[in-house]
């Protein structure tokens, strides 16, 4: 599950809803909108009247909401937290209705990484494919020497190794992220 999006968007707008809780709360308490608010107890309005009215049925509804977002909560807790699931085999070819062609995604990462690993100034190599069998994506992390030439080498990944990836895929538009690593220092590409 990709729920880094989601995650922002959810805790954005939980973010503005309580931040808008507070400074109304504020707002109140200061006078705002009026003294006849601002004296009133948290306790002395409608809802908690009737709630007290209804405590027999409504404390228990409370409780079940409440177990319900605690179980929300753990699935969603669970998502973030698991790794991405790995993909098995990979569809090959637009033209699907003749057959699968499918290719094994440990062979493809062990071939980009055998590939890249041979070029000049490549200490290290790793790949994974993330995605579904259908739409995969490729991650591809290079730890090059101190004194590789870092333009030439992302240059010569880029025009050889991960257009043959496109290429054995049939797929030209194929989300590729490349980390090209030297020492400490990291740039990231989505290519």
């Amino acid at each position: 599950m990709y729920a880094d999006r989601t995650n922002r968007a959810l805790l954005t707008l939980l973010g503005v809803a309580l931040l808008a809780a507070g400074v109304g709360g504020l707002l109140t308490g200061t006078g705002v909108f009026g003294d006849h608010l601002a004296d009133r107890h948290l306790t002395d309005n409608q809802a908690v009247r009737y709630i007290g009215d209804n405590s027999i049925w409504f404390w228990p509804a409370v409780a079940v909401a409440g177990v319900v977002a605690a179980l929300l909560a753990l699935r969603w807790l669970i998502a973030v937290l698991s790794p991405r699931p790995r993909v098995g085999d990979i569809a090959i070819g637009a033209d699907r209705a003749a057959g699968a062609t499918v290719l094994d995604a440990d062979a493809l990462t062990d071939v980009v990484t055998a590939e890249i690993t041979a070029y000049r100034g490549v200490d290290a190599c790793r790949a994974k494919v993330y995605g579904s069998p259908t739409e995969p994506r490729l991650s591809i992390a290079v730890r090059a020497d101190a004194d590789a030439d870092i333009t030439a080498l992302q240059q010569r990944i880029e025009d050889d190794a991960l257009t043959h990836v496109r290429e054995a895929l049939d797929r030209p538009d194929l989300s590729i992220v490349l980390d090209l690593a030297v020492g400490n220092q990291a740039s990231s590409r989505v290519l």
